[in-house]
């Protein structure tokens, strides 16, 4: 079983609850491990963000949803070979994991939100190809209830 080093739990209690129960709750059963990313992002690193093409919104005209305290979305990564990794594989299997836990939770109303992916914007199972903007590290609450 993996758990959440230092940082990537300071970055975790950045955000709100239901992101970090759900975080907590996928790396005790995930194979692979992963990390925390961000969590809150400040006005400074959302705008440069902005300008290098890493986000379609700016912070100030657009909010993302890491803009907030506690942070409504979180980045993660995959870690292996003793290494952070964004590989596409990695990061959709955990998308995956991270999902299931999230609607189990959710269910069980345990959590109020359910999550959309960054691979999977309007959340129609088909993966990347019907969207113009890929972020699979991105995690974010929506469809409170």
């Amino acid at each position: 079983m993996y758990k959440f080093g230092r940082s990537s739990k300071s970055r975790l209690r950045t955000c709100h609850a239901d992101l970090q129960t759900i975080m907590n709750e996928a790396i005790k059963i995930s194979d692979i491990d992963f990390g925390i990313a961000e969590g809150h992002r400040n006005l400074e690193n959302q705008m440069q963000y902005f300008k290098e093409g890493k986000s379609k919104l700016d912070g100030i005209n657009k909010k993302s949803k890491h803009n907030f305290l506690p942070s409504m979305a979180v980045d993660i990564y995959a870690y292996f070979n003793n290494k952070a990794s964004w590989d596409n594989e990695h990061l959709s299997y955990l998308a995956g994991i991270i999902h299931a836990v999230s609607e189990t939770l959710f269910e069980q109303n345990i959590i109020t939100h359910k999550i959309r992916w960054g691979g999977n914007w309007d959340r129609d199972g088909v993966i990347l190809a019907d969207q113009s903007f890929d972020d699979r590290p991105h995690f974010e609450l929506i469809d409170f209830h």
